[in-house]
């Protein structure tokens, strides 16, 4: 259960891990699911929306709530109690729809991508007040990896949310993206286990093509009437298909639906 020393650790560090927020009996159902999907994604079979490391080798697959991949299960654990108790407390009930998506390894070669902060729009290489201005931001979302397998491919620098990075931290923001950072942590979480992480800190992936990766990566929002409509992240246009609404269960669509009335594309 979350508690007050995890949500500190959270606020703090950036990060802690659970081994309560996934239903033991939902695990191999989501990894045989999980494997189907990336199955498909690699076959060409069914594409809404990838990241390819190279073409036929996916590292990141979204599109799991559209009825071309049917898998249901992919719903059914984002709006699980179990996920529930720990997104609640920190954003409220009042939620917008957030998302899941796969992260996995490519087969033909090692893949990383480099050091970054999920900053969105923002700005990347502000002064220290335009970034703390950023980073002391009200929370508006959170996200987590679910390891289906053990992973290790997180690699973040603890306590990086709540501060100006250092000058060599910059340099690796920007120029040298791959090299180590001091103070850096990789993310063990054991199959079963989630970690709820902060995308505010400084962080990357690393992945070996020789070492499955299977995790589960979820989020929700915040919802707050007022907010401004934007145009629609392109990773998420498939969102857009009239099809998508009606493969969600009921629960789901009224925060499907607030999620959609902020989208100015319609295509």
């Amino acid at each position: 259960m979350l508690t007050p020393e995890l949500m500190e650790q959270y606020h703090t560090e950036g990060y802690f891990i659970v081994d309560d927020a996934v239903e033991p009996g939902m695990l191999k159902p989501l990894l045989a699911a999980s494997r189907r999907v990336k199955e498909k994604v690699r076959s060409g079979a069914v594409d809404l929306f990838t990241h390819w490391a190279k073409p036929g080798e996916p590292w990141a697959i979204r599109g799991l709530f559209a009825p071309e991949f049917e898998e249901p299960i992919f719903m059914e654990y984002l709006m699980s109690k179990r996920i529930m108790d720990y997104v609640e407390p920190f954003l409220g009930k009042e939620l917008r729809l957030g998302g899941v998506l796969i992260f996995t390894n490519p087969h033909d070669a090692d893949y990383g991508f480099g050091w970054h902060r999920d900053f969105g729009k923002e700005a990347r290489d502000g002064t220290e007040e335009v970034e703390l201005a950023v980073l002391n931001k009200p929370m508006g979302s959170i996200k987590w990896h679910l390891a289906l397998v053990d992973d290790s491919c997180l690699q973040l620098v603890p306590g990086s949310n709540r501060r100006y990075r250092t000058p060599y931290e910059r340099e690796c923001l920007l120029n040298t993206r791959h090299a180590d950072i001091p103070r850096q942590k990789a993310i063990r979480v054991k199959a079963g286990q989630t970690c709820f992480w902060s995308g505010s800190t400084i962080h990357r992936g690393v992945m070996k093509k020789d070492v499955e990766r299977m995790t589960v990566v979820g989020s929700w929002s915040k919802h707050r009437e007022g907010d401004a409509p934007q145009e629609t992240d392109p990773r998420l246009r498939w969102m857009l298909a009239e099809s998508v609404r009606g493969f969600l269960p009921e629960a789901m669509r009224p925060m499907y639906d607030r999620w959609r009335a902020l989208q100015k594309e319609a295509a």
